[in-house]
């Protein structure tokens, strides 16, 4: 089913007719609830980076929310960042661009443990949550910031293995 609106909500019935035209082996009733989109969403309500990574989220508004003030916000501090706004007093490290087609985009540079936790798109008097996780990368071998220490072959009792 595509395109669903509001009327669409009611009682449906599947059949499997197995033993012939007039006999219906198997049915299945359920009943379907169409619902308005919010006024405000998110793509994901979580989202999660590593330390000094990047991390983006998209939020959406309904057209009349178009000229409304638009933030992210966070909810322990209840610090927020401005869509258009460019003073100094906001965190270059966060970035938010309304795209003018019922949506705008966050994205977070740097990112720090210390970030983690949830924060908000706000549009007028809505809100959509965002749970953010930011972990520590994990390191690998083939990873060129870590030194590897080889053996030497002239050398029995110095050997250094990474396991």
């Amino acid at each position: 089913m595509r395109n669903l609106q509001n009327e669409d909500t009611g009682d449906y019935w599947c059949a499997v007719e197995i033993g012939g035209i007039f006999q219906m082996d198997e049915t299945e009733q359920l009943h379907l609830t169409v619902q308005s989109a919010p006024d405000v969403s998110v793509e994901s309500s979580s989202v999660s980076g590593h330390e000094g990574g990047d991390v983006s989220v998209q939020c959406f508004y309904s057209s009349g929310y178009q000229n409304k003030l638009k933030q992210w916000c966070r909810y322990k501090d209840q610090s927020c960042y401005t869509v258009g706004r460019t003073d100094t007093s906001q965190n270059p490290s966060v970035q938010i661009s309304d795209d003018g087609r019922r949506s705008f985009t966050v994205l977070m540079t740097g990112l720090r443990l210390s970030d983690s936790g949830w924060f908000f798109c706000s549009v007028g008097d809505q809100q959509a949550s965002v749970q953010l996780t930011v972990t520590v990368p994990d390191v690998s071998l083939e990873d060129p910031h870590v030194p590897v220490t080889e053996p030497n072959p002239g050398n029995t009792d110095s050997y250094c293995w990474l396991l």
